[in-house]
């Protein structure tokens, strides 16, 4: 012990010493006091959340390992249900057909989603799927019964025949609702307000017994929990007009299934945007489960850019309920998608340091799409941003720790602490800059932004700071280098010939690439390789990226296939052989003049479908099947007639990997 200490005694940094002539004053020395707290995941269910919209389950399990080094204690996937028309789109898998996973929908297969869980689990991520449970796919917005309630789509019929046969039944036998000129609370639970989407009868016992099956059959699929998308659309036991079991029934038996099988608490959250309604208590919601909250962050992100750290101060979350039963975000595919403008990333992640940072908070951050919501595209990795890793690994220090807000023009700081450790999140709204920042907490001493590595004064409880362009400090006692991050310019790619990637690497000593398990070979920033000249017997190639520094490592691995491309035509690769045998495959094309047709002009070699499109007008086209030998009465008109579709495709993209379609 006592070598220990002489050694930090001569290891003292003097920081902030004014020296000047002889026999002047000297400020005392500022000593280094770093502690030794090693980063952890949390064992319980109080880390954030990561939703990978629109990604495939085989895309999470690639991703894994960079999702825990970012801090994400939990992975959201889209639902997981069979989809509207095999899931072309986002918003398909929120109009779903089945109370069952999808065997093979454009998310990937049911194995395909064991193998993600049985991956998370390694690292300590847990997975939880987003549920639909309070409507079924329709026809179409225009298709109405008799009554004005939505029709049910046909396919449900394939998956769920029993509640399909029985949707326009009246009493305790009927599947769906049909109460259009309900009022009060009706008007949001019994009716298909949201969205003109089939209501379930969710009071229905065979409703409830196949809500459940699918809990169930996810939990042993080693999903640790669900994401209940329109849960305020569903009757508690206590709704003044309407109440049923359904949450007891069919949420509360999952718990006590998960709990049997894992000896854990299942993580449970429904979508509860702005308010109840209604004149129903959100109480009775978070009785079985978390609940979204989203008016917090529209307090912060109001008014002017000097206003906006006070607004941070003076924010209250509107379901006026314990923040332990709240699951906060800056945006949500709900939000993002249907948004006219979007904040740049920065000042998303800014935003989002301010409610990961609140106490007894769980945060959600969105893996934003592309501009289409394309499923099978991971669009964004801002997950990966330094920032985010180390606002996630401050959340996940101080759960449980007490906190003090404070603001000052358009400085925010919130500091967590309990005894004698403390930590604080500072937030600059206005950027890069040089601020003085007074805490209460954060006594003298030296500390270390969580990003950057490098080491703050705070004397007297203040220091002075200067931003970069992120807008933040993180500030703890952990003396930690800025970890290594390295990037792909493709993270994966279908292409033919050959392929160039730049490689970017920061804060690293060491970076290596490899091919297909082959040397590894040093890089530097800003690196460009080709790839495609070589390639496995699947005509795969693997790329991994590695690089460390003297405290951290990162490693990245990436996926691309290599096909033969016919020049001059279209190539549509990886479809499946059964769409060409056994039902009839179109493609409806369209110009910018909105001009459009059905067409099945094409030639298949070799397993490839080629489409020409020289000579002709049309920009963009889809791939749909139809039954065997099935006529299209009108080929300018769209038919209903279509089994699964493909999303839109740009006929300049030249290549479609049909492997999801």
């Amino acid at each position: 012990m006592k070598q220990k200490r002489l050694f930090i005694l001569t290891s003292i940094v003097f920081l902030g010493v004014a020296l000047s002539s002889c026999g002047s004053k000297t400020e005392t020395p500022v000593e280094e006091t770093p502690d030794g707290y090693v980063d952890v995941l949390p064992a319980n269910n109080d880390g954030n959340i990561l939703q990978a919209f629109c990604w495939t389950f085989k895309q999470i399990k690639q991703n894994i390992p960079a999702i825990a080094e970012a801090g994400f204690k939990v992975v959201q996937t889209s639902p997981v249900q069979e989809p509207k028309s095999g899931g072309p789109t986002w918003w398909s898998y929120y109009q779903p057909l089945s109370f069952t996973i999808a065997q093979d929908s454009g998310l990937g297969t049911k194995k395909d989603l064991i193998d993600l869980c049985d991956e998370a689990e390694k690292y300590g991520v847990k997975v939880i799927c987003d549920i639909v449970f309070n409507h079924l796919a329709n026809i179409s917005d225009d298709d109405l019964e008799t009554d004005g309630t939505p029709m049910v789509s046909p396919e449900v019929a394939k998956y769920e025949p029993y509640i399909y046969e029985h949707r326009n039944d009246s009493g305790d036998s009927a599947t769906f609702h049909h109460n259009p000129k309900a009022t009060g609370s009706g008007a949001v639970t019994q009716v298909y307000s949201f969205g003109k989407l089939p209501d379930l009868n969710t009071a229905n016992p065979y409703v409830q017994e196949r809500s459940l099956a699918l809990l169930k059959e996810c939990i042993d699929a080693g999903v640790d929990g669900f994401r209940f998308d329109a849960a305020k659309h569903i009757e508690t036991p206590n709704d003044p007009q309407y109440a049923s079991d359904f949450w007891p029934n069919v949420l509360g038996e999952a718990k006590e299934y998960y709990k049997e099988k894992t000896n854990e608490e299942l993580i449970a959250y429904g979508e509860i945007l702005n308010d109840v309604d209604g004149n129903r208590k959100i109480e009775d919601y978070t009785e079985f489960m978390k609940v979204t909250e989203n008016t917090y962050i529209n307090d912060i992100a109001a008014g002017s850019i000097a206003k906006n750290a006070t607004k941070a101060l003076n924010a209250s979350y509107g379901k006026k309920t314990d923040a332990k039963d709240l699951v906060t975000w800056v945006e949500s595919h709900d939000t993002y998608v249907d948004a006219s403008s979007h904040i740049s990333d920065r000042k998303a992640i800014r935003q989002y340091a301010i409610i990961s940072s609140r106490k007894d908070t769980v945060s959600m951050f969105l893996a934003r799409p592309d501009s289409n919501a394309q499923v099978g595209t991971v669009a964004s990795y801002a997950f990966e941003d330094l920032s985010v890793g180390a606002i996630n690994r401050f959340h996940n220090r101080f759960v449980g720790f007490d906190e003090e807000q404070s603001a000052n023009g358009a400085i925010y700081v919130n500091e967590r602490f309990k005894d004698d450790v403390a930590g604080a999140v500072v937030v600059n709204f206005e950027g890069a800059g040089e601020a003085e920042v007074k805490f209460s907490h954060l006594g003298t001493g030296v500390y270390y932004d969580q990003v950057s590595g490098q080491s703050i004064t705070i004397k007297d409880n203040v220091a002075k700071l200067t931003f970069e362009s992120n807008g933040l400090f993180i500030l703890t006692k952990s003396k930690n280098l800025a970890r290594p991050q390295v990037d792909a310019s493709n993270k994966e790619a279908t292409f033919g010939g050959l392929l160039s990637i730049s490689l970017t690497v920061v804060n690293a000593t060491e970076s290596t690439y490899s091919i297909n398990g082959g040397t590894k070979k040093a890089f530097t920033n800003d690196t460009i390789i080709t790839i495609g000249d070589v390639f496995d017997e699947n005509r795969q190639i693997t790329l991994v990226v590695e690089a460390s520094n003297e405290q951290f490592s990162t490693k990245r691995t990436y996926h691309y296939s290599v096909v033969d491309v016919i020049e001059g035509y279209f190539n549509v690769v990886n479809i499946k052989h059964s769409y060409l045998e056994n039902y009839d495959l179109y493609y409806w094309q369209w110009n910018n003049n909105k001009q459009s047709i059905w067409s099945n002009d094409y030639t298949v070699q070799n397993g490839v479908v080629l489409i020409d499109f020289r000579g002709s007008s049309y920009t963009s086209f889809l791939l749909a099947i139809f039954p065997k030998d099935y006529t299209i009465k009108k080929m300018d008109e769209w038919d209903q007639g279509v089994i699964k579709q493909t999303r839109d495709i740009a006929v300049s993209e030249q290549i479609f990997d049909a492997s999801s379609f």
